[in-house]
């Protein structure tokens, strides 16, 4: 006999429900529900164009920078589109990298803390946990101290965070200071220090050398070593598989390559994506099938996972594909490759803020007022969880349509009429349900954005 049971998930970003079938004690079928609607893209509309340099970020507390920067460069490409050559200086793109790496590092330690240690706190009650304990425990502790040490280095160039509005077609509104951007390595300096001691337990150059997952678990006992012993213990570290096909939608060289992976890598091609609403209350005829405010995106007719684990395999790291040829597209894989972007993200942003140029300009001013402008363009960016897309169209100085398609609709987004979504793939067959929820989490789970 069928059995349902419904979930309304805490350390999320806004809220999701995770509603589950099962039969004989195994997950059936799994819905991913995103409960509250939001509206940014109605929001925009009518607005003057520059405004979406200013609304976009506040689409999400974690990621409103990533938001700004798909905006930046969906407006550049408006003026691309409509035959104008826009110059930007290597000074403004290295400041716009430092700036999402200094984001993305930010998430990634929050999540790995805050949302995957507690989960393996309800798994077992071991006392080498004890220190990762929410608000008791000193790992805890420490990494939300230095998760907050290094969004500093935003503010230093933005102005503040979170929802930055300094990145505009042209470049960058800072002009940054020899003492700002040594300072900014000094907190880049800082968070290496943390993450070899705690997180990886070995030196960054040593960890980057590594080609296979067994050297590096026989060398380290880094947090992120307790973290593969505790999961293999129980027999999860190959648990939550989803469709194996991965995408990522542009290159921060050389840590991020754009491409697409099925059986072999392919480039990306934008007009391969579809947003479908069949099975969302934004479907504009009613089946009463609908059970989220999230859509569900495609490419190529294809449900893809995007992220970290997506972005290390179209990069090719060698690390990456020996732990996929292992493991699979699984829960361990994901945890793993989104804490390897924090070391790899630390180990070149040093290298970034070490070859700004302060005296280059910042700005270099558009050839015409966008305001002039109208056409259609989009823009692409990675976020922490993901690709991120900003489509744009402008008429009249002003906004016509806007529409975002976020990681969380990517991965968390409602089926289609043939295909679950990656996460809700992940979760069935699972036998028990803080698996599910673990498993969920794994994709870095945000309401907000899957529900912009």
């Amino acid at each position: 006999m069928k059995k349902v049971s419904k979930t309304v998930l805490n350390r999320v970003e806004g809220e999701i429900e995770l509603k589950l079938i099962w039969e004989n004690g195994i997950i059936k079928d799994a819905f991913i529900i995103a409960p509250n609607f939001r509206g940014f893209e109605f929001i925009l509309r009518g607005k003057p164009t520059l405004d979406a340099l200013v609304i976009t970020p506040r689409v999400c507390g974690i990621c409103g920078h990533a938001h700004l920067l798909a905006t930046t460069s969906a407006l550049e490409n408006l003026y691309k589109e409509a035959g104008y050559s826009l110059q930007t200086t290597q000074k403004a793109k290295l400041i716009r990298k430092i700036t999402l790496s200094s984001e993305i590092v930010q998430n990634h330690i929050r999540w790995f803390y805050l949302f995957v240690f507690p989960d393996l706190l309800k798994l077992t009650n071991e006392e080498s946990l004890f220190d990762y304990t929410p608000i008791k425990g000193s790992k805890w502790r420490k990494a939300v101290d230095y998760s907050s040490k290094i969004v500093k280095v935003i503010a230093l160039f933005g102005g503040q965070w979170p929802h930055t509005s300094y990145s505009i077609p042209g470049g960058v509104m800072c002009d940054p200071t020899t003492t700002e951007v040594m300072e900014a390595i000094s907190t880049v300096d800082s968070l290496i220090e943390f993450t070899e001691k705690e997180i990886i337990g070995m030196g960054l150059e040593e960890y980057l050398s590594i080609k296979n997952p067994d050297a590096y678990l026989e060398k380290s006992n880094g947090d992120l070593s307790v973290f593969f012993k505790t999961v293999q213990k129980h027999n999860l570290d190959k648990k939550g598989k989803a469709y194996k096909r991965f995408l990522t939608v542009c290159n921060l060289y050389p840590v991020i390559s754009k491409g697409t992976t099925k059986k072999k890598k392919c480039p990306f091609d934008i007009k391969k994506v579809r947003e479908i609403k069949d099975f969302s209350f934004l479907s504009k005829k009613r089946t009463g099938k609908e059970y989220s405010w999230a859509t569900a995106v495609r490419y190529n007719r294809l449900p893809y996972e995007t992220g970290p684990l997506a972005r290390r395999v179209n990069n090719k790291d060698k690390l990456f594909l020996n732990l996929l040829s292992t493991y699979g597209d699984t829960y361990f894989s994901r945890i793993w490759a989104r804490v390897d972007e924090i070391v790899k993200f630390l180990f070149f942003m040093k290298r970034w803020l070490e070859e700004l140029d302060i005296k280059e300009p910042s700005y270099i001013r558009p050839p015409v007022d966008i305001r002039e402008i109208e056409g259609k363009s989009y823009g692409v960016i990675e976020a922490a969880r993901g690709s991120l897309i900003h489509f744009i169209e402008t008429k009249e100085g002003k906004i016509k349509e806007y529409s975002i398609i976020t990681p969380s609709a990517w991965n968390l987004g409602t089926r289609c009429k043939k295909y679950h979504s990656p996460a809700e793939k992940a979760i069935i067959g699972l036998d028990n349900p803080l698996f599910a929820e673990m498993v969920l989490r794994s994709f870095d789970v945000c309401s907000v954005c899957t529900t912009h």
